[in-house]
C-alpha cells in the first residue's frame, strides 16, 4: 500500500465520522442541534471533497505509473486510534478531563513537545473551552457516571 491509498482510507474514515455525527446531531432538540449539525455538515462536505480529489489524484498517477512508495498500514491507523481513544475518554471521563489527558499525552508523544510547552498548550485550550462554555452557556458532555 502506498501513501496515497492510506490517505484515502483516513479521509474516508473522517468522512464516515462526520456523517455519523451528522446523523446523531439530528436526534438532538432543535436548539441543541445547531452547532453540532452545522459543524458535521461542513466536515462531511469538506472531507468528501478532499476524498474525491484524492481519488482523482490517484487515478491520474495510475495513468502515469510514477514512483510508488510502500509504507506500513499502521501509520494512519495510529491516528485513527488517537481519535477513537479520545472519543472513548470523553465517554468515560467527560469532555474537560478527556481533553486535558488526551491533549497532554498527544503533544508529548506525537509532537515531541517539552512538558512545559505541552502544559501551557493544554492550559490555553482549557481556558478557551471555559470561555466558550461561559460565553455560549454550553454544558459539556459528562462521563458515564454523570459527573
Amino acid at each position: 500500500m502506498n501513501r496515497d491509498y492510506l490517505n484515502l482510507i483516513f479521509s474516508g474514515f473522517l468522512f464516515l465520522l462526520f456523517t455519523l455525527t451528522l446523523i446523531e446531531a439530528l436526534t438532538f432538540s432543535q436548539l441543541a442541534q445547531f452547532f453540532p449539525l452545522y459543524i458535521s455538515i461542513a466536515g462531511a462536505i469538506l472531507t468528501f471533497i478532499y476524498f474525491i480529489t484524492q481519488v482523482l489524484t490517484i487515478y491520474k498517477q495510475k495513468k502515469e505509473e510514477g514512483n510508488v512508495t510502500i509504507i506500513p498500514l499502521l501509520q494512519p491507523l495510529k491516528y485513527i486510534g488517537w481519535i477513537v481513544g479520545y472519543l472513548l475518554l470523553v465517554f468515560l471521563t467527560g469532555l474537560l478531563l478527556a481533553t486535558t489527558i488526551f491533549l497532554f499525552i498527544f503533544l508529548i508523544f506525537e509532537s515531541k513537545m517539552k512538558l512545559i510547552s505541552a502544559g501551557i498548550s493544554v492550559a490555553c485550550v482549557l481556558i478557551g473551552i471555559s470561555l466558550l462554555s461561559s460565553a455560549l452557556d454550553i454544558y459539556w458532555p459528562t462521563n458515564l457516571l454523570g459527573f
